[in-house]
């Protein structure tokens, strides 16, 4: 059931992110000169202003585990662009920029608090106009990362390797994702597939498998920060059909439900006009209808076409 919390999200999203972008400005330039900003400075002050009542919408879409609301919202916003992470838990402002949409060709600007929000539902800091004198970039220039063809097309340049042991585990191409244990049956049968190695003290190390018939495949090493792009590229090569849910709850805004999250890179381009109702588990979003078209271009991306959606209704509480 879908509430309308969603609404106190966003008003409460902005004014965290206003008080974030101010603190590291106040800090970075206390002595009148730019110095990066360690988190301990910045922690718990904000975690303080995340534990009263007014941002209780916002703390139950952004707790972790393994992390504060503090830690998480700067992660968030360093990952955006609006402010800079450097090495060792060092923060800097950043400069404004604009990023244009790619089919609203719509401007949002980043590190700018006195961005236009009227109608505004994305994540960055609002609408600017296109007078404005602030450097614009291209959503590919603000977020290089490549679409499913590219990811496929890249991985093909790297020489393949010849490994001997078998992986730890196979992700296939189905409609309903999982991992499965290595069974020789199953690698055999699949033309391609994601094998998964689990090395012990260190992190897995991930393969995309061609079968070449006769007992022959290449193995193409997967950076495990593409291995989510990875997953949609192989359900794109075996034609595995995506659902999404879509729902006009307002005259101007849509719901989508996505039935497996976006890969990173995808997230944040559509946290420039959308808002997700989980930053822990993004599958659900808020889409302004007049960002429709942008939204489809970001699943286009992933090889979903605009006939995947499903339009229904939603029970609203």
């Amino acid at each position: 059931m879908l509430t309308d919390a969603w609404k106190n999200t966003i008003i409460q999203f902005r004014q965290i992110k206003r008080h974030v972008l101010s603190l590291v400005h106040f800090y970075a330039f206390e002595d009148y000169k730019m110095n990066p900003v360690h988190f301990q400075r910045l922690i718990p002050p904000l975690q303080r202003l995340l534990k009263g009542r007014f941002f209780e919408d916002l703390r139950n879409v952004m707790k972790e585990e393994d992390q504060t609301e503090a830690q998480s919202l700067l992660e968030l916003l360093s990952g955006l662009g609006e402010i800079l992470k450097l090495a060792n838990g060092y923060y800097l402002p950043l400069p404004p920029r604009c990023v244009e949409l790619p089919v609203s060709k719509s401007l949002v600007v980043l590190s700018n608090p006195e961005g236009k929000s009227d109608k505004y539902y994305g994540c960055g800091s609002g609408y600017m106009e296109e007078s404005s004198h602030v450097p614009t970039l291209m959503i590919d220039e603000w977020m290089p990362s490549p679409t499913v063809n590219e990811f496929i097309e890249t991985l093909k340049l790297q020489n393949p390797v010849k490994l001997n042991d078998e992986p730890t585990e196979l992700f296939l191409p189905q409609k309903r994702r999982k991992w499965h244990p290595f069974q020789m049956n199953l690698a055999s049968k699949s033309d391609c597939y994601i094998a998964r190695y689990a090395l012990k003290n260190s992190q897995p190390l991930y393969f995309w498998v061609e079968n070449m018939g006769r007992g022959d495949a290449r193995y193409y090493k997967i950076p495990e920060y593409y291995l989510e792009t990875a997953k949609y590229a192989l359900e794109y090569k075996a034609q595995v059909k995506t659902t999404i849910k879509c729902a006009k709850i307002r005259e101007d805004v849509i719901y989508v439900r996505l039935f497996k999250k976006f890969p990173v890179f995808e997230q944040k381009m559509a946290m420039l006009f959308c808002f997700p109702l989980s930053f822990i588990k993004p599958i659900e979003w808020i889409v302004p209808l007049w960002h429709y078209s942008d939204f489809i271009w970001v699943l286009r991306r992933l090889g979903i076409d605009e006939d995947s959606i499903r339009w229904e209704g939603v029970e609203m509480g």
